[in-house]
């Protein structure tokens, strides 16, 4: 009898070390958007490349459109997004904004 309670004692203490991991997303994460999974490897890359994109910030007003848009497209394909399709599209405007003179 005392054996079956030390063992049920330590069935349950081993179950209270569980440890849950977690990975939480935000809604509006671009780089899910784009269609990458959250914690592999393509979508770690997507968000230091855009971690490293926001650091340069927002062009100067001199700057023109056309520039704009060439450079969040080299952005986006960085991502590894590929072009012509909706998730490239949606990167690109994302990236537009993100860089367009406030």
């Amino acid at each position: 009898m005392m054996k079956a309670i030390a063992l049920a004692l330590v069935a349950l203490s081993a179950g209270a070390c569980a440890v849950e991991h977690r990975t939480v997303v935000v809604a509006d994460d671009p780089c899910t958007s784009y269609g990458f999974t959250a914690s592999s490897a393509d979508y770690v890359r997507c968000q230091q490349r855009i971690a490293e994109q926001r650091r340069y910030g927002r062009m100067t007003v001199g700057y023109s459109e056309a520039q704009i848009v060439g450079d969040s497209q080299v952005a986006c394909a960085s991502y590894g997004i590929p072009r012509g399709t909706a998730q490239y599209d949606r990167c690109v405007q994302n990236e537009v904004a993100a860089r367009r003179p406030t």
